[in-house]
């Protein structure tokens, strides 16, 4: 596992517990750790980063990671990235 990984996947289950700001900062330091031979990864790591800003009422950052990791999917053909961006649309409705 890489340093990216860990970040992103320490960032990830303090995010599932809640703790919002330090998961933040760990998956945009994972996501900066990974080279661009792992641009899916880094699709999957911005939804992340979006549901993050989501969960801190921060719609503006989690509107422009969601539209890098959907332009970035397309580009790469990434479906999973584009299937984690779908599940994020409805939390941007209210």
């Amino acid at each position: 596992m890489s340093e990216a990984d860990l970040a992103v996947d320490t960032g990830q289950a303090l995010l599932d517990l809640g703790d919002t700001r330090r998961a933040d900062h760990l998956i945009a330091e994972g996501k900066h750790l990974l080279p661009s031979s792992r641009d899916k990864t880094k699709g999957v790591f911005l939804t992340y980063q979006a549901a993050s800003f989501l969960d801190q009422e921060e719609p503006e950052p989690a509107a422009a990671a969601t539209t890098e990791a959907l332009l970035l999917a397309r580009r790469i053909g990434a479906p999973r990235c584009v299937k984690l961006v779908d599940g994020l649309l409805p939390r941007f409705q209210p």
